[in-house]
């Protein structure tokens, strides 16, 4: 039989992302308005990449257009001076007799940048003009080209990696150098974008799961009050809270519940009215058995009187689930099922048991022993032995019960479940019991979130694993 704790763990290992609505409802929320936000902010730099190359185009067009002529009416005395008055921190100026000298391979030709400044420059499309870019991100220091004649390299301008070098041929001969800086794509400004950016997106994960945990919280209530009329239809009802479409789904479960307690509370008295009549017949009729001569009818008739009572008592305690009104306590699990190992062992059956010197559980200990006594019984009685290990896993608590017997066939271990079916068909109680024992006991184990499970024993028999979870369901 598969393990559904085992299985469920690997579907858990396999799984990527989470698994619950509030998780899931997060994770599209944040990924949408990530995706979103990134997407607007890619966008916002691009048009204010091209808005800034635009504008800075302008400006340092302006600036050449009246800069060249201005240059070209000075003397060559007076050049120097008005180059060194002119130099800005925006825009770095220098000039050479000579022929242009060789411009570093740092600055390349840009299609932009010689698109954006060239066609400004209308009043000296009689010159020749060149324009480069520093393509490389580096030290400022890298960026300034070898500026001609004894003019200083331009300073740190605006601590900008963007730089553009414009050259251009005067008419009196030699050449005009203007170095300027854009911050159209600063570093600092894009490390401050996305510092912002980070902050915004953890602030709406924190948000969205706080939201999203707060709606679902009525959903989680809905599965655990799920959870918990199946195994008993007399919790208490459900808060009808939330929105409006889970207080009509609340309302509608709350009904459904109270229905179920209807029929269970109906049912119960049915049976118990049954039982009453019955018992008071049987009684009638024990008294009748008295008189007859033949012992050994007389005998007979006892004994199936007996059965029948046998039978009726073990039909109504099944029906009203007796076990369920227990209380709660903190038990020694490993006392428990030692004690009731002895106990049996007392009446000369063959049974072992291993274990842990303490394993505190809260729970009920009338009904954990009623299940695990059915189960040993059963091993005793079709295997002739009953080995009992109880061990604490990391995810589960586990008590195997195993025996030298023939087994069950695994088609039909589900069915051994089902209330008043036996496997021996005699319907000899001496032989088969009433077949409740293995139903009561799976109900109760079932009441705290785990389960019993069969399965082929390690060298022959049958192995019945009793799986309790740590935490039980309340």
């Amino acid at each position: 039989m598969t393990d559904r704790y085992s299985s469920k763990h690997r579907r858990a290992g396999r799984r990527v992302g989470p698994s619950g609505i509030a998780g899931r409802v997060t994770l599209a929320i944040v990924g949408v308005a990530v995706v979103a936000m990134w997407v607007s902010a890619a966008f916002y730099v691009r048009d204010r990449a091209k808005t800034t190359i635009h504008l800075f185009s302008e400006s340092v067009s302006h600036r050449i257009g009246i800069i060249v002529p201005l240059v070209e009416q000075t003397p060559d005395s007076d050049r120097s001076n008005l180059l060194q008055a002119l130099n800005s921190p925006t825009l770095w100026i220098s000039m050479t007799e000579s022929d242009r000298p060789r411009i570093p391979d740092g600055w390349r030709a840009d299609s932009e940048f010689e698109t954006e400044i060239a066609p400004l420059l209308p009043q000296l499309s009689d010159r020749r003009i060149i324009i480069r870019k520093f393509h490389r991100w580096g030290p400022n220091r890298q960026a300034a080209p070898p500026m001609p004649g004894r003019y200083p390299p331009p300073p740190d301008l605006f601590n900008s990696r963007v730089k553009v070098v414009a050259t251009v041929q005067m008419k009196t001969g030699g050449w005009i150098y203007f170095v300027a800086s854009s911050d159209t794509t600063s570093l600092r400004w894009a490390m401050r974008m996305v510092f912002w950016m980070l902050v915004a997106t953890i602030l709406i994960l924190v948000t969205s799961f706080w939201a999203v945990h707060r709606m679902t919280r009525p959903l989680r209530q809905f599965a655990d009050a799920a959870k918990r009329i199946g195994l008993d239809v007399r919790s208490p009802p459900l808060p009808e809270e939330g929105s409006r479409e889970l207080r009509n789904a609340t309302r509608a479960f709350n009904l459904m519940q109270e229905r179920l307690r209807r029929f269970v509370d109906d049912r119960t008295m049915m049976l118990a009215a049954i039982s009453h009549d019955l018992r008071t017949m049987l009684t009638r009729l024990k008294l009748r058995v008295e008189f007859i001569q033949d012992e050994e009818q007389q005998y007979k008739a006892i004994a199936d009187l007996d059965e029948m009572q046998s039978m009726l008592d073990s039909t109504l305690a099944f029906a009203r689930d007796d076990a369920a009104d227990e209380p709660r306590t903190l038990t020694d699990l490993a006392a428990l099922v030692g004690s009731l190992c002895d106990d049996i062992a007392d009446t000369g059956a063959d049974v072992s048991c291993t274990g842990p010197d303490r394993l505190p559980y809260n729970c009920a200990p009338g009904a954990i022993k009623r299940a695990l006594g059915n189960i040993v019984s059963n091993a005793i009685k079709y295997g002739g032995k009953a080995v009992v290990t109880l061990t604490d896993e990391i995810d589960r608590i586990e008590i195997t019960v195993s025996d030298d017997g023939p087994g069950i066939a695994e088609a039909r271990r589900e069915d051994v479940f089902r209330p008043f079916f036996r496997l021996e068909e005699s319907r000899n109680r001496e032989t088969g019991g009433s077949g409740l024992g293995l139903a009561v006991a799976r109900s109760i184990v079932r009441r705290y979130g785990g389960d019993i499970l069969l399965e082929d024993g390690v060298r022959g028999g049958l192995l019945v694993r009793i799986v309790f979870p740590h935490t039980p369901m309340p």
